[in-house]
């Protein structure tokens, strides 16, 4: 029964089989733009498959030496109900199979590519903390002028009589020295920055106040003085009001096309999906852990994807000793989870369907190195002279290269939404 089972399966796949090398020898030498009507009829097939036609095995030959001449001339026999679902699961599994490795290769068979908004190779996260005091407008202008950042990362959050201010945390103790939180205060009531800060992501190392400016910096400031740098913005606060105001400041400002904005929260990512669809996001990190499991289960093949960036954080040497106090089992779920997050496979099939990976915090050369050589596009970087001097001397990290399966035609910059 098992060479007969095996047999039934090899039929079954015969036929989709034969459709799904057509498709993709199509595919490789044709625009995705008139492949909707290939990927259609592949599924088609698929569905077929799934909904179980009735499978029968004719004329079986009997090759037993205790066969009747009359047997052995052969006979209808039809498989049992069991039978019958064995072969249409495992011939659904298989087809499954075979259909996601196609469009893991030619992932716009199915699906829009997100088009190319801006190069972001070198990203000062909070503008540079580790040059200048973290989100000041003295951090910002060293990073465009001097550093010539690609974009400027920035934590947004809403005072008490409603100002949308640069700053990381809500609670004023670590960068002021004094008790409070931002929503509790109006913005002309906030206390000067400290003279000193720690560097979050460089364990162990402070950054001192280089200038005379000591005041939390207003967002629309940011907007007015740099009207051309490409802004990466986390929501801090859950506030639908703060993502409200932060939409129509951008709005103002003609910048809903030269931003990326989103939260590691995914309620907050939610909230501005909806404000304005048109406004690029990135993954919350529960939605990054998703595309994980759906990618290595070979389901992300067929989910549409709405988000332009795909972050995710970098665990480096000095991240690894600061964290050494952690359990066992939390170190070592981090560790896989950047094993199967910051690879080739996942960079390399996001970057076909046209949306580009940062990682951040990273601030060491061979760090630096072996992000880029994976294929990330950006860095977020306490750092941003030392990375600006690391790619000036290695140009071949700033060259945009066509990937493998992307399409010569643009397409609409809103996706479908996801159902990740």
């Amino acid at each position: 029964m098992s060479k007969l089972w095996l047999q039934s399966v090899t039929r079954s796949f015969r036929g989709q089989w034969m459709v799904i090398c057509r498709a993709s020898r199509k595919a490789a030498g044709r625009n995705t733009g008139s492949s909707s009507s290939i990927a259609r009829k592949i599924l088609q097939q698929v569905i077929n498959d799934i909904r179980g036609r009735r499978l029968s095995v004719e004329n079986v030959r009997l090759r037993s030496t205790s066969a009747s001449p009359r047997q052995a001339k052969g006979y209808k026999m039809t498989l049992s109900t069991g039978d019958i679902v064995g072969v249409a699961i495992g011939s659904t599994i298989g087809v499954y199979a075979l259909t996601s490795v196609l469009l893991y290769m030619w992932p716009c068979l199915l699906h829009r590519k997100v088009p190319h908004l801006f190069d972001g190779y070198l990203i000062a996260h909070r503008g540079g903390a580790g040059e200048y005091l973290e989100n000041t407008m003295g951090a910002f202008r060293h990073a465009v002028l001097d550093t010539k950042a690609d974009i400027l990362e920035l934590d947004l959050h809403l005072t008490k009589d409603k100002q949308i201010v640069i700053c990381h945390d809500s609670d004023l103790k670590r960068s002021t020295g004094h008790e409070g939180t931002v929503e509790e205060m109006n913005y002309a009531d906030l206390p000067p920055l400290n003279q000193y800060l720690e560097i979050t992501f460089d364990p162990g190392r402070v950054c001192e106040r280089v200038c005379e400016d000591t005041k939390i910096a207003l967002f629309e400031d940011l907007l007015h003085e740099f009207p051309n740098t490409v802004l990466n913005i986390d929501l801090k606060s859950g506030s639908q009001e703060l993502v409200e105001k932060t939409a129509e400041m951008l709005q103002r400002y003609n910048r809903t096309r030269s931003v990326i904005w989103g939260s590691s929260k995914n309620d907050v990512l939610e909230m501005c999906y909806k404000q304005d669809p048109s406004i690029p996001v990135y993954f919350s990190a529960g939605r990054v852990m998703k595309l994980g499991l759906y990618f290595w289960s070979g389901a992300l093949a067929f989910m549409p994807l709405r988000e332009h960036v795909f972050e995710v954080p970098y665990s480096t040497p000095e991240l690894r000793a600061r964290f050494h106090q952690l359990p066992g089992y939390i170190r070592l779920l981090v560790t896989v989870a950047q094993a199967l997050l910051v690879n080739r496979f996942v960079i390399g099939y996001l970057q076909k369907r046209g949306i580009e990976t940062y990682v951040f915090v990273v601030n060491d050369e061979d760090s630096w190195r072996k992000v880029y050589d994976l294929g990330v596009t950006g860095v977020h970087t306490d750092y941003p002279t030392k990375l600006r001097q690391f790619l000036d001397a290695n140009p071949q990290y700033t060259t945009r290269k066509q990937a493998v399966g992307e399409p010569g035609e643009k397409e609409s910059l809103v996706g479908t939404r996801s159902d990740l």
